[in-house]
């Protein structure tokens, strides 16, 4: 059966984004044929894997011709470095998902969700465990560009270790996407936010997120009815929930989609920081705490300071019962070079001391509840 690719292409419009799939017709039978097994296996990994010593002219290559062509399509329309260290992940993505497809039957048009997942692995050490053994840790980031635009996967935000601003920069193109988290971030800059600071990590993430969701780049296409989704979904918790906040209002003010609703009484807005698990951790000691109510409030809202830098910095030590006197040393090392509005939720009020060093006299309260 020769049917167009499904629906990962956009509507091309001038400078719009499109798949590389969009407008070519490929075999997306699921079924892997008997013929096209035999020859993956009389290929051989060297083969496969198109190493120096692989036969060019063997004749298995004109047997899965069909299951080539759309992930050679793919990976010549990646905005990747076309250095050597790249051009071998990328055949070693494409003889990963060929050496897959023989052995689960199935081409990679018609695998699931899981095995996808269970492919690219929730973190980094969960896909050296289900890959083969000559796939190393850049392989990842392109089977995740085959999954989203072969695949159709769609569900980064249940991962956890992936660079999403990396991914979209290989899917849609690294300046289209800079230049659209870069109008998000004027906007939030005149506003205070240090989201709107360019050496901030947290809005390129969550605008991505959004842009991986939504399978466009553009922020013309990302609707209120997108925003209401992540928050009722829980795709994304603590500090990148708060960026998500921030976004929508600065591309509301653009005029693409309503601000986000004000949520009042109980359950309005608090500060949040970091991890789930940091957040849960210090709003526990928060609220168990005999220290005076403003005394509290002070070193919450340190320890959540702590708890951004985690986020950002050390991802792996966002348990506090992971911490260690290492650790330690890492963040008392980053409190000494910390300048003002570093890791803070917002900046306005900070006037012209943002971005100048902290005093002496500030450090010791920053440290909130480690002494």
């Amino acid at each position: 059966m020769t049917v167009p690719q499904p629906g990962t292409a956009e509507a091309v419009s001038g400078s719009r984004w499109r798949s590389p799939l969009a407008g070519r017709r490929f075999d997306t039978t699921v079924e892997v044929r008997p013929e096209e097994a035999t020859a993956i296996k009389e290929l051989g990994v060297d083969n496969l894997r198109r190493l120096r010593r692989h036969d060019a002219s063997a004749p298995g290559w004109r047997v899965i011709r069909r299951l080539l062509r759309p992930i050679d399509t793919v990976n010549a329309g990646l905005d990747s470095p076309p250095t050597p260290h790249r051009r071998r992940a990328m055949s070693d993505a494409v003889a990963v998902l060929l050496v897959r497809s023989a052995e689960l039957g199935r081409t990679f048009w018609g695998w699931t969700t899981e095995e996808w997942v269970y492919l690219l692995g929730r973190d980094q050490p969960e896909f050296c465990r289900h890959a083969p053994a000559w796939a190393g840790d850049e392989v990842r980031p392109y089977l995740a560009a085959h999954a989203y635009l072969v695949g159709s996967f769609n569900e980064f935000h249940a991962m956890g270790g992936f660079h999403r601003l990396r991914l979209c920069w290989r899917i849609f193109g690294q300046d289209r996407v800079n230049r659209e988290i870069a109008r998000v971030r004027a906007v939030l800059a005149q506003w205070g936010y240090q989201l709107g600071r360019e050496d901030d990590t947290l809005l390129p993430m969550v605008v991505c997120q959004l842009f991986l969701f939504n399978r466009s780049p553009h922020l013309e296409d990302l609707s209120t009815e997108l925003f209401d989704r992540f928050r009722s979904d829980r795709m994304l918790q603590g500090a990148r929930l708060n960026t998500l906040y921030a976004a929508q209002r600065a591309i509301a003010s653009l005029g693409i989609c309503d601000p986000p609703r004000l949520r009042t009484g109980a359950d309005s807005t608090r500060a949040t920081g970091g991890a789930p698990v940091w957040e849960q951790w210090v709003n526990r000691w928060h609220e168990t705490s005999t220290l005076p109510p403003r005394v509290r409030g002070q070193t919450r809202s340190n320890l959540l300071r702590v708890g951004r830098w985690l986020a950002a910095e050390r991802p792996e030590d966002a348990d506090p019962s992971d911490w260690t006197r290492k650790t330690c040393a890492a963040w008392g090392a980053a409190l000494e070079r910390m300048r003002v509005g570093d890791y803070v939720q917002r900046t306005v009020g900070l006037g012209d001391r943002l971005g100048k060093p902290m005093e002496a006299s500030t450090k010791p309260r920053s440290t909130g509840g480690f002494g």
